[in-house]
């Protein structure tokens, strides 16, 4: 690894042997800071990709968590009320054929109690290689829509009545979704890019794979009679349901943002109170864990957040309210990740913030070389001049530059130690910085100019 193996990789590194677990990314932030970070394993068993910080996973439900947020952005805006009939705003009528007076409202598709169910028999069959070319919108109005081509009134719906008990619905959250393009008028992953992603810097992140680099996603596998079967890098047309693409630094910046009360970097993405909204109880009488998309459970304290499980991905974001820690752990395989997970909560009570970097756009994080010798990148863009200047501790041969979706925009030899960034729009980059030894890492950090 190029550094002294601590007890917790040790562990790691023996359960993803055990469990058969080719790649994990991991990250604990506490009061504002990155504290600890971990990437174990490979990316990519075809290649050979290691996975670093610059690893892109599929998040599979946890990406419900960025759907709600885009809704309540809405929400905030006066679009709807949560006790609204989604009726009120869709362009076909949805209703429960077995109790076809009874009211679905926006609250009931956020907390799993709208009695809308998943037909797995039709959900299997949309999952393609590469992205769908099925709209999201033209999915699910075939899907809810009486007389549509994935509508079956027996597998679509559960047989009680819509706010009476709960059921786990990944349909509700894409009929959400859907629904933040007609408010907006947007397609919906664009509306997450220009809201969300791109005002909270986070990088190499995207709901389709035209968004991203490939080259940096892991690919997600089975461990099937004592061999790796890759699934491929898929998707689906209900995508705000699972198929947002991060790496573990992008999405921490994110659930800092829900523990700091809906703000990242002076940017109020959501008001408090909205935060407080989501993060509360709202169906207490059928689960009282459940909130707004997010949930709680109890481990010493409250802990709020979401898992994700998919075909080659298994994934869990959380922090704990009474001591502000966040723990974020992604992973290229679906087996079972809670030995892992519930190390890495318990390492999580022993650290502290002091000396760790703070969560910003430009996270600046000391990269070991080797066991001697560490290089640090400090990145200052000069508002007066069309250069950014470097400080570093050792001479750079090289760099890149990338937009947020990993494009190379502009690579070079650096001169007298600066960039010229003249060519480049305003927005946020990513800036790739390699040594003049070919055995020393990249170097990575970003700039919002």
């Amino acid at each position: 690894m190029g550094y002294a193996q601590t007890a917790l990789d040790t562990y790691i590194l023996d359960q993803m042997d055990t469990k058969h677990i080719p790649g994990v990314s991991s990250v604990i932030i506490q009061d504002g800071r990155l504290v600890w970070s971990g990437n174990y394993g490979t990316a990519n068993l075809t290649t050979g990709m290691a996975v670093d910080t610059n690893t892109v996973f599929m998040l599979a439900s946890i990406s419900k968590t960025i759907a709600v947020t885009a809704a309540m952005q809405l929400y905030e805006d006066g679009y709807f009320e949560l006790d609204d009939d989604i009726n009120m705003h869709l362009p076909f009528t949805i209703y429960h054929p077995d109790y076809p007076d009874s009211v679905i409202t926006m609250r009931m598709i956020m907390t799993h109690s709208s009695a809308l169910r998943d037909n797995w028999d039709i959900l299997d069959t949309v999952y393609v290689a590469g992205d769908s070319p099925l709209p999201l919108s033209a999915f699910v109005q075939g899907y809810f829509e009486v007389g549509g081509p994935y509508y079956y009134a027996d597998d679509n719906f559960y047989g009680y009545a819509p706010g009476v008990n709960y059921n786990y619905c990944n349909m509700g959250i894409s009929l959400l979704g859907y629904l933040v393009e007609l408010f907006s008028g947007q397609p919906f992953n664009t509306y997450c890019n220009e809201h969300i992603f791109e005002p909270m810097c986070m990088t190499n992140t995207g709901w389709f794979l035209s968004e991203l680099d490939t080259n940096l996603i892991a690919h997600p596998y089975d461990y099937v009679a004592g061999e790796y079967v890759d699934y491929g890098l898929y998707g689906y047309p209900d995508y705000p349901d699972g198929q947002l693409r991060t790496t573990a630094l992008s999405l921490a910046k994110f659930l800092y943002m829900y523990m700091q009360g809906g703000s990242f970097e002076g940017v109020q993405i959501l008001e408090p109170e909205t935060v407080d909204l989501i993060l509360s109880s709202q169906i207490p009488m059928i689960d009282p864990t459940q909130g707004l998309v997010w949930y709680s459970y109890t481990d010493g304290g409250t802990w709020w957040g979401h898992s994700g499980g998919d075909s080659g991905v298994s994934t869990d974001m959380y922090f704990k309210e009474s001591t502000q820690t966040g723990v974020i752990l992604l992973t290229n395989s679906d087996n079972s990740t809670l030995n892992i997970w519930n190390e890495i909560v318990a390492y999580a009570d022993t650290v502290n913030s002091d000396n760790s970097p703070a969560l910003t756009c430009e996270i600046i994080l000391p990269v070991n070389i080797d066991e001697s010798d560490i290089l640090e990148v400090h990145i200052q863009p000069n508002p007066a001049s069309d250069w950014i200047y470097l400080q570093t501790k050792e001479t750079i041969a090289s760099y890149s530059i990338s937009n947020i979706h990993g494009e190379i925009e502009q690579s070079g030899v650096l001169q007298n130690a600066s960039i010229n960034i003249s060519n480049l729009v305003s927005g946020l980059h990513y800036i790739e910085l390699q040594g003049p030894s070919s055995g020393k890492r990249n170097i990575q950090a970003f700039v919002k100019l």
